[in-house]
């Protein structure tokens, strides 16, 4: 045996084994496919369901509200401007500047 054919031969097993190890794969491949199509074909109807159930809960979910920030008052208070317009630090009050 001269050292070419060794090399030949071992570039023929070398392809055949990726040749196998593709098919392994596509064969394994399949397999999960059927699984995955046999388990949502049996459990279709509790999947629509539990998404049934699930788009309703959320559709009745209600937003929260703001609470309502407006109202009235009214008030006196005392105390030093800042600033250029003279107008109170304080929050109901009126002061002078």
């Amino acid at each position: 045996m001269n050292v070419k054919t060794i090399l030949g031969f071992l570039r023929r097993f070398v392809r055949a084994r990726e040749a196998v190890s593709a098919l392994e794969y596509a064969i394994l491949v399949g397999v999960v496919v059927a699984a995955v199509g046999a388990a949502l074909v049996t459990f279709s109807g509790n999947i629509e369901t539990a998404l049934t159930k699930i788009g309703t809960s959320v559709a009745s979910v209600n937003a929260p509200t703001m609470p309502n920030l407006t109202g009235s008052g009214s008030g006196t208070g005392t105390g030093t401007g800042t600033g250029t317009t003279g107008t109170s630090t304080g929050t109901t009050g009126t002061g002078t500047g």
